[in-house]
């Protein structure tokens, strides 16, 4: 009697694990091989949470619940669950219908801002996320949740990871402008930060260099992707740092953000030529 109710017991967890383990989340099918959680696939797959999809030589379109759909490039990898994609090789594109999934590479977040948005974002050399906005825009995040960028559409932003660098740091060139008694920044991807903790109004309408530390805040609202407490600020060109050493970059909690050369682009292009994203 105790051997029936132990084996009874073992069954039901079993059923219990096996129940739990196996909800499918979507499908995967590539025109080639396919590697799903280290099984050789040929054709089709089912997805689970949790599931590893490695490409080979041929590109991989997964699809989920909720009009997501993924098709990730040649030589990539990825894990995937219901609401988000962790890349770890290669390149992936993302056609969200919502902001509710996301596509994670090296600690960043890449977030769609509006429905039926799609991007392509690709792990690069020397801790670097390159997104591309194919249509509509994404929010690019850190693990803190502090917004570094918005990515515009047929717009192209690398991230690189700064060993050591200041969580609530920033340092970046752009315009002062006054507006509604509050006085911004924008720079030349149209990123625009409230400025506070000094007075700014000779700087007006200048091309300057800040120096700032993050503010805690509320969710950006209007436009402004976050309020900075200016600790320092110069004319640009003035003798200082300023535009000789970032450009068009900014640094801001560690993370080097600065226009990509669209590289994603013309994988993009290369795949529609070769091995068509799903529709």
């Amino acid at each position: 009697m105790l051997r029936k109710l132990q084996a009874a017991v073992m069954l039901l967890c079993m059923l219990s694990y096996a129940s739990a383990g196996t909800v499918s989340i979507g499908t995967a099918s590539a025109r080639g091989d396919l590697n799903v959680d280290s099984n050789l696939i040929k054709g089709n797959a089912t997805l689970f949470n949790g599931s590893v999809v490695e490409t080979g030589q041929a590109t991989a379109d997964l699809r989920l619940g909720k009009g997501t759909e993924i098709t990730m490039a040649t030589a990539s990898r990825g894990t995937i669950y219901s609401d988000h994609l962790v890349l770890q090789q290669g390149q992936s594109e993302l056609t969200a219908s919502s902001s509710a999934f996301q596509l994670e590479a090296n600690g960043l977040r890449v977030t769609a801002n509006e429905p039926n948005s799609r991007a392509v974002v690709s792990l690069r050399a020397g801790n670097t996320v390159e997104v591309a906005s194919l249509n509509g825009s994404f929010g690019v995040t850190n693990d803190h949740g502090v917004l570094l960028a918005h990515v515009r559409p047929g717009r192209t932003l690398s991230f690189a990871m700064q060993g050591g660098g200041n969580p609530t740091s920033f340092s970046g060139v752009g315009i002062v402008s006054y507006e509604g008694g509050q006085y911004y920044l924008e720079t030349a991807e149209n990123e625009k930060y409230v400025l506070g903790c000094r007075d700014l109004k000779k700087f007006v309408g200048d091309k300057v260099f800040v120096f700032a530390t993050l503010q805690p805040s509320s969710a950006p609202t209007g436009g402004v992707t976050s309020s900075l407490c200016v600790k320092n600020v110069e004319l640009n060109g003035g003798g200082g740092v300023g535009e000789a050493s970032l450009g068009t970059k900014w640094l801001i909690a560690g993370v080097l953000v600065a226009g990509g050369v669209g590289t994603a682009f013309g994988v993009y292009e290369a795949n529609q030529t070769s091995t068509p994203v799903s529709k």
